[in-house]
């Protein structure tokens, strides 16, 4: 036991404390020194208490027992050692003394704590559930156990793994800790061994021309014999598909294959095999550019939408691969060989959500051109509002300013079942919600939702506010069973009697109905009153063939839909075609805007135009022909990095009136091509990459040493932003970070002058999986490099885990918390000393503590002289009270004269014997009164 103060420079304190005290004694005057003193007193005590506390005293011990915290590795590489790593742990808690702890840390690519400090009678709690295995980060889980070490303790960390280490730097933690005294002990553990087959390399020229032979290799290594089978893709699309043989060891192939298109290839190799244990090193991935004539990808709606635009691209020698909208890519890197996109009529209800998206991802931060053509299949009669597309296109589909418009009711049915719970119902209340945004305020629309009977959720009337409709519409939720007749029969029954221009009714199902009513005479009876059903058939599980007679014979239109992300494009399309205002039908002779760079195609007149769709221009896009009406006939602008441009009629004739055959015409296109290709100028970088487990930095240098900032994308094969942070780190040189998975990832860099894109630099990095599962032994110099650094040991008895700590350890208890509560308390004394005084204070505290006077009614045996007390006491009173009286007498004899006496006192004769006598008398009896006191 001793005592210690940490901070010893506060004592310097007392100097200023005792120039205050002495000019407190000299300056302030008090009644009393006593209390002067007293307050004295405490405020030395006071300040004493305080200064100590500032000085952070405490009490020293000395420390028993040690703690011991055991890491545990929980990564891939050892996942079956788990149970002989705490087979091991709890053979060292046996061995441990009274006074010693232990506590568990577990680490794969996080740490974390699995038991807190605990005695060997608690043992080891059950093991929590590890996520996050496929990497190692020693380094973290060795930094987390020494948190768990209290500083006033012999503690030392013990490490069970088999040293594979992938994520931090264990070694750079080993000597901080080292600094500390903290040693730390490791038990190696061996990995597990299966029979596995590991893809060791997979590689692919960086940069390729078109037409050309490359050769493909690949290393494969193996614990064991075996067939495999290789399927390498390019853009998701198989390329090779051969079996292998495979011998123990490592194994080299080649595969050779013909370039036949340009822009960036991205190819995966995948390793089948049927005895393989873990199928996360049985991927690789590369990445190539392929340079050459650019190549369009043409999207028709239709067979033939877009051969007139595919005859003039392929008369001026490009590439042209012409597609329908269901093969449309689902990553981007099936997108990146093309150097622009053109939609032919397509409907949006053919592309799905995910497609849209990577489209968009492609233009905005890629700068791909895109160009959509008109049709009774685009635009707002295709169903884009809303959508990722119409967001990069220079025009919108809701026509806000239109003008004398069809009176329009509209019912959506909506099927609630308990099956439509989930993503469809969401998509599904969303969807009805955009229709809602598409209707104006005097129309009417009503919504019934319905499962085993129909629940009117907006009453069929005009819409007016349309937030509140679409707030209800949000707030349905799933329900029983599926029976269509009652709620399809109650919206036919609230459209029929409306007098409108156009009724229509939109039924939304997964399931079949319960009962088969005659569904055929309620839709005939609807037709008489100008009502027109459509239907949707969502999932496997829906009545195709019921719902797709229903919109025939309702003179609608039937779709059937297995991505439900179509949903909300299906009930926008309905919405706009049911309202028929965007065709404009009226034959006219489109205006061009001069002072454009295409103005010399349209100096010499344009030919008549049959029919478009209108639109409505988006405030910085740029019109280059324009209707009678003032609406885009064509019109562009810049989306991201991309250039896309709308044409708002089609390009077969039927709308386009004479332009195919204009002699303009190939003209025009070749330059609404060429303005839609990337215009940036590529800057060369050089990039260095380093992966450290998820996180990915790029050193990237310029050739150019300048100042000017760069922006960086970093984009996944779905078209996903990543979160990525950028910071120079020299004139000309950046750092790029940011974490991802397994995989291929895209970066686009652009330089910024002004704000203003000045030039790109498009690349791509590959990701390969966690070294975690790669055929490796344990790393037994790693952990022996620990063990030494540290001043710890190899264990070979887990026992030894408890072993003495070499060095002497002393505990200390704080004591300034007590010191400032007794100084507190000594403050409020010494407030109640000046405010009472000190005399006062000690006469309530003695009159506090003086014994009561015992009754009469006392224990037999102490009676007598109880009473014998008493009557002294009943003595002493009656004298005392004669005396006071007496002095009272004596002192009010002037008193006696009365008023109407003083005008004879000078003629009457002194008194003075009588008075002389009568206070003779009162002292005798005064005397006589103090001599009894004094016997008694």
């Amino acid at each position: 036991m001793g005592f210690q103060i940490d901070k010893p420079l506060f004592l310097l304190l007392y100097i200023p404390v005792i120039c205050l005290l002495i000019l407190y004694w000299r300056t302030v005057k008090l009644s009393s020194k006593l209390e002067k003193r007293a307050i004295l007193t405490v405020r030395v005590i006071v300040f004493t208490f305080v200064i100590f506390a500032l000085c952070m005293p405490n009490i020293t011990f000395s420390v028993k027992g040690v703690t011991t915290v055991f890491v545990v590795d929980h990564s891939e590489s050892v996942r079956n050692q788990e149970e002989i790593m705490f087979g091991a742990i709890e053979e060292a808690i046996e061995q441990m003394n009274e006074d010693d702890r232990f506590a568990i840390v577990s680490v794969a690519e996080e740490g974390q704590v699995l038991q807190t400090l605990s005695s060997r009678d608690k043992g080891i709690l059950a093991p929590k559930a590890i996520e996050k295995t496929s990497y190692t980060n020693l380094e973290e889980g060795l930094q987390l156990a020494a948190s768990l070490l209290p500083s006033n303790s012999k503690g030392r960390i013990v490490l069970l793994s088999d040293g594979n280490e992938n994520i931090g730097d264990v070694k750079r933690q080993v000597n901080l800790l080292s600094s500390q005294g903290i040693s730390v002990d490791v038990i190696p553990f061996s990995v597990s061994v299966e029979q596995d087959i590991v893809l060791e390399d997979f590689q692919v020229p960086d940069n390729l021309y078109l037409g050309e032979e490359v050769t493909m290799s690949l290393v494969l290594s193996s614990t064991h014999n075996s067939t495999s089978r290789v399927r390498i893709r390019k853009n998701n699309e198989v390329i090779i598909d051969e079996q292998v043989s495979v011998r123990q060891g490592k194994n080299a192939y080649t595969f050779d294959y013909f370039i036949d298109s340009t822009g960036t290839h991205s190819f995966q190799v995948d390793v089948i095999s049927e005895d393989d244990s873990i199928l996360q090193n049985n991927v690789g991935y590369a990445i190539a550019n392929v340079k050459g004539t650019p190549t369009v990808l043409l999207v028709e709606g239709k067979e033939g939408e877009g051969k007139n635009l595919e005859q003039v691209f392929l008369s001026s020698n490009l590439q042209v691969e012409t597609i329908k909208p269901h093969m449309l890519p689902t990553a981007l890197t099936g997108l990146l060989d093309f150097e622009a996109i053109i939609f032919s009529n397509v409907s949006a209800t053919d592309v799905t959500r995910e497609q849209m998206e990577v489209i968009e991802s492609a233009v905005k931060d890629f700068g791909i051109g895109f160009m959509m053509t008109g049709g009774n299949q685009s635009y707002g009669l295709g169903g884009y509002f809303k959508t990722p597309i119409e967001d990069l296109l220079p025009v919108e589909m809701d026509l806000k300013g239109r003008k004398e418009l069809p009176s329009l009711g509209m019912v959506i049915v909506l099927d609630r079942s308990g099956s439509m719970a989930g993503y469809k119902l969401d998509l599904a209340k969303e969807a009805a919600a955009r229709s809602v945004e598409l209707l104006r305020e005097k129309d009417t629309f009503g919504f019934i939702a319905f499962d085993d009977q129909p629940w009117q959720i907006i009453d069929t009337d005009v819409i007016g506010e349309k937030e509140k409709a679409s707030e209800k519409i949000r707030s349905i939720i799933e329900g029983g069973g599926t029976e269509i007749f009652p709620a399809l029969q109650l919206a036919y029954e609230q459209l029929e009697p409306l007098e409108l221009k156009r009724k229509h009714i939109i039924l939304l199902t997964d399931g079949q109905s319960a009962t088969n009513n005659d569904y055929f005479e309620l839709i005939n009876e609807g037709i008489e009153k100008n009502v027109t059903l459509s239907t949707v058939a969502i999932g496997s599980d829906a009545d195709r063939g019921l719902l797709e007679q229903l919109a025939e014979e309702g003179t609608g239109r039937f779709y059937d839909v297995q991505d439900a992300s179509t949903i909300p494009s299906i009930l926008s399309r309905e919405t706009v075609l049911t309202t028929r205002t965007y065709i404009e039908d009226n034959p006219f002779y489109p205006s061009f805007f001069a002072g454009t760079n295409w103005d010399f195609i349209f100096q010499e007149g344009v030919p008549e135009m049959n029919a478009y769709i209108a639109t409505e221009p988006k405030p910085r896009a740029e019109k280059i022909l324009e209707s009678e009406k003032g609406d885009p006939i064509l019109i562009r602008w810049q989306y991201g990095l991309g250039n896309t441009i709308a044409w708002t009629t089609d390009v077969r004739g039927e709308w386009a009136g004479n332009w195919p055959a204009w002699e303009n015409w190939p003209i025009l296109w070749n330059e609404v091509l060429s303005w839609t290709l990337p215009s940036y100028q590529q800057q060369l970088y050089a990039i260095e990459e380093q992966i450290n487990g998820r996180e990915v930095t790029l050193k990237v240098t310029s050739d150019e040493i300048d100042l000017l900032p760069l922006h960086v994308s970093v984009v996944d094969e779905k078209g996903n932003e990543l979160q990525s942070e950028i910071r120079p780190t020299a004139p000309g040189e950046h750092e790029i970070t940011f974490n991802a998975d397994t995989g291929v990832y895209f970066i686009n860099l652009s330089k910024l002058e002004n704000g203003q894109v000045t030039s790109t630099y498009q690349t791509s990095v590959v990701v390969p999986y966690s070294k975690e599962f790669a055929l490796v032994s344990e790393n037994q110099q790693l952990l022996h490099e620990i063990a030494e650094l540290s001043n710890g040991t190899v264990l070979n008895n887990p026992g030894d885990a408890f072993r003495d700590v070499d060095r002497k350890t002393s505990g200390k208890q704080p004591i300034y918390m007590p010191l400032l509560l007794i100084a507190f308390l000594l403050f409020f004394i010494e407030i109640a000393i000046r405010r009472f005084g000190i005399q006062h204070l000690l006469g309530r505290l003695i009159n506090s503590r003086a014994k009561p006077v015992k009754s009469i009614e006392n224990k037999q045996g102490k009676s007598g002289r109880t009473f014998e007390h008493f009557r002294k006491a009943t003595v002493k009173k009656r004298e005392k009270s004669d005396t006071l009286k007496s002095i009272e007498d004596t002192r009010n004899i002037p008193k006696k004269d009365s008023k109407e006496n003083k005008p004879n006192q000078s003629n009457s004769p002194p008194k003075t014997s009588k008075a002389s006598s009568d206070k003779h008398e009162r002292m005798k009896r005064l005397l006589e009164a103090k001599n009894r006191k004094t016997k008694d």
